[in-house]
């Protein structure tokens, strides 16, 4: 596989890095109590601490970084030779797109939640945090029922990568359960506190990365009977 461009890589660390070097410049700024939840009527009937919100944006940080390196380190070819090289620059090329793309999302929406906060503007922590990490899930679901066949994006298994009717299969599949989840998590954002939903996303990655996996190799050995 060819080497990665360093100044790609580099730009998309940056984009990583940005929001907490943003949050480590305001940080003495922000307020040391902040509302996290109101009622019907307006009034703040939940509050966080400085604490609480740390938490959340490195829960952010953290996703994006294992985000990073899941799409840097996991795309492998086992035979190159196979596969024509403008058809491998192709897919390279599309795949850092994809990659991109996902990272200035996180990077602006969580800045976009530091400068909210640094305003002393109302708003509701866990809705913001919760429903831009929903529509991210939602949105790569979405694309996961459409992938193609390829060694760079979507669920690579042994099995997927052998049958393209398995591929097809796990991938609808795949889509579904981000998506389903995806809108599970915008609605659990209006019930959660701060600490409880973070753990509970972080359960959630591995059930999004586990299941697909397990469903393309019980599909395998099922056709194999």
């Amino acid at each position: 596989m060819k080497k990665p461009d360093i100044g790609q890589e580099l730009l998309l660390l940056l984009l990583l890095v940005l929001p907490m070097v943003y949050l480590g410049i305001i940080w003495p700024s922000l307020p040391s109590i902040m509302p996290t939840n109101f009622s019907v009527n307006g009034v703040a009937d939940r509050v966080g601490s400085k604490g609480d919100f740390l938490l959340l944006m490195t829960f952010l940080f953290l996703t994006n970084l294992l985000l990073y390196f899941l799409f840097r380190y996991i795309p492998h070819v086992e035979d190159e030779a196979e596969i024509h090289q403008q058809e491998m620059t192709l897919f390279q090329r599309k795949y850092y797109q994809i990659r991109f793309m996902i990272h200035i999302y996180l990077a602006i929406f969580t800045a976009a939640i530091i400068f909210m906060a640094s305003q002393g503007h109302p708003f509701v922590i866990e809705r913001w945090v919760f429903t831009g990490t929903g529509l991210l899930i939602g949105v790569i679901g979405l694309f996961l029922r459409k992938v193609e066949p390829n060694y760079f994006v979507g669920v690579r298994t042994p099995w997927t990568l052998k049958s393209e009717e398995i591929w097809r299969e796990t991938h609808a599949f795949a889509g579904t359960l981000w998506v389903c989840t995806g809108a599970a998590t915008i609605i659990a954002g209006f019930f959660l506190p701060v600490v409880t939903g973070t753990f509970l996303l972080i359960f959630i990655g591995g059930i999004l990365a586990a299941l697909p996996y397990i469903y393309s190799y019980r599909l395998f050995y099922t056709d194999k009977g």
